[in-house]
């Protein structure tokens, strides 16, 4: 079965959902052709959705309980440190959920991912007057798996910055002191970019429009798209998204003006590419499908997109191609159990029995996934009872 590729935070594994790479994107010329400009309306109904103040406000019992706590320590604690300290004592009992929260929602429920986690920080930095950035963090595992909707995730921290010094004649500062809160730190996580607040209220929204893709309830995710896109207008995911939900609607002609559009404005991520190439092979576009083939091989990728990459090329039966993506993926990241697991699927494939147990072995060794622990280990069985 064909799968289709959207980028979302999810908790329960790992989070990102989220990118930054649109901050980069969205000082682009104005003739490019937006998003906006490219989706057919016509299939939609606008549906109500939360306001950007919605996501960010907290009752009035929660302020106060915050604020309560800011007070006793604030003559002998920093100010961001304080926001440290009561989300440490706050998520003792947190529950790390899948879905996407507002900060009144995931304060009260105790649950959420790292966007509902980020969108609690920035409001309480606000109530304290604290400046705050985001940066992107690339996690292991990254894929989640819904139907044939396949969720490549990163995920958010934040860095809440303490209360500027007073300003001293003739003494410039160069560094800004501060928190940096990360929420899932034991995950093996590395740094992978910068990211900005309309980032995360457009991954908000994004989220969302995930969500609701996968159930069917397209209105709602033409809404949420409309919404993630007003504040990173030229994100690629957002532009892969709503060429998977024209697609989803039968109106495969805009989905191919959205991806074209997309690849010819430079405008690209290897999911965005990716779900391109499997509407070209529907078309039958070997042109095409060359023309994506050679964008996919042309930027320098990270080991989770190598993945991807490597993923689409074994289920095409190019498996040297695949072969020679996961090792350098390897290289890159040794530790991700989900490399060895697809390296051991092209083995397979090849017919190499005793390097696809290897694999399974290693795989098993680096998963932290109950679940998928015991699907790897039922696959090395089921080899060895061949030999």
């Amino acid at each position: 079965m064909k799968k289709l590729f959207i980028i979302l935070c999810l908790s329960s594994v790992f989070l990102s959902g989220c990118n930054s790479t649109s901050t980069a994107k969205t000082e682009q010329s104005e003739t490019f052709l937006s998003l906006h400009q490219l989706i057919n309306h016509s299939l939609f109904q606008q549906q109500k959705t939360p306001s950007e103040e919605a996501i960010f406000t907290l009752s009035k019992a929660q302020k106060k309980r915050f604020l309560n706590y800011a007070k006793q320590h604030f003559d002998t604690v920093r100010a961001d440190r304080i926001i440290y300290n009561y989300l440490e004592e706050q998520l003792s009992d947190f529950k790390y959920y899948g879905e996407t929260l507002s900060a009144t929602e995931s304060v009260s429920l105790e649950k959420g991912n790292c966007i509902s986690l980020a969108i609690v920080t920035q409001s309480y930095a606000e109530l304290l007057g604290l400046e705050t950035s985001f940066q992107e963090v690339s996690s292991t595992p990254i894929y989640a798996q819904q139907g044939n909707l396949i969720y490549v995730s990163k995920h958010l921290r934040t860095k809440v910055y303490a209360p500027p010094p007073e300003k001293k004649k003739g003494v410039l500062s160069l560094f800004r002191s501060g928190t940096l809160i990360d929420y899932f730190p034991t995950r093996g996580s590395f740094y992978s970019g910068n990211a900005s607040y309309n980032d995360l209220v457009s991954m908000f929204y994004s989220n969302l429009a995930g969500d609701t893709l996968q159930k069917k309830q397209y209105d709602f995710a033409y809404s949420f798209i409309i919404q993630a896109n007003k504040y990173t207008p030229n994100h690629p995911e957002l532009f892969n998204m709503a060429a998977i939900l024209h697609r989803r609607m039968g109106d495969k002609t805009s989905a191919q003006h959205i991806y074209q559009t997309a690849l010819e404005q430079d405008n690209v991520s290897v999911n965005l590419l990716s779900n391109y190439r499997i509407l070209a092979q529907e078309m039958g576009d070997h042109a095409l499908i060359e023309q994506i083939n050679r964008a996919l091989i042309n930027d320098e990728k990270d080991p989770y997109e190598l993945l991807v990459i490597a993923a689409n090329a074994r289920q095409q039966g190019a498996l040297i191609r695949a072969k020679s993506n996961l090792e350098l993926a390897i290289t890159k990241a040794p530790y991700i159990a989900d490399l060895y697991l697809e390296l051991a699927k092209v083995h397979f494939q090849q017919g190499h029995t005793a390097r696809t147990q290897s694999l399974l072995s290693k795989a098993i060794e680096l998963e932290r996934d109950k679940q998928k622990l015991n699907i790897y280990q039922a696959k090395l069985l089921a080899l060895s009872n061949i030999n």
